[in-house]
């Protein structure tokens, strides 16, 4: 009966991803997505599929977070912002996106704090 109970809480406890509040943070990425865009009009995207490769290999597309487009037809680019989940943290990328490909361009501060869901970037 003991290992009953012990395997029940061990199926109900929240996951880190969970916890952390990192799949509310995500969760919510495509929502704020629109309204910014909704709110600006940059003609911004939360992708919904991956890019085929980041900087010419496929390595990492499983620990994808999140791609948001920029699509800039003034220059003639579409730039991105993009997060890989690496360990605990979030990991994020500006880059190029052309032909659901990304090259990187510069990395940013990972966050590690989702506490409340709502993390910033910009911190």
């Amino acid at each position: 009966m003991e290992e009953i109970t012990t395997l029940i809480k061990s199926l109900a406890a929240l996951t880190w991803e969970e916890e952390s509040g990192l799949l509310s943070f995500l969760s919510k990425v495509g929502a704020e997505v629109a309204r910014f865009d909704g709110a600006f009009g940059f003609d911004t995207l939360a992708v919904p599929s991956p890019p085929l490769d980041i900087d010419g290999s496929a390595e990492d597309l499983r620990n994808i977070g999140f791609v948001v487009v920029r699509f800039n037809r003034t220059v003639g680019r579409d730039y991105c912002l993009y997060s890989l989940l690496k360990g605990t943290a979030l990991h994020a990328y500006i880059g190029i996106y052309a032909g659901s490909a990304i090259r990187t361009l510069k990395e940013l501060p990972p966050l590690t704090d989702f506490s409340n869901g709502s993390a910033s970037l910009l911190s």
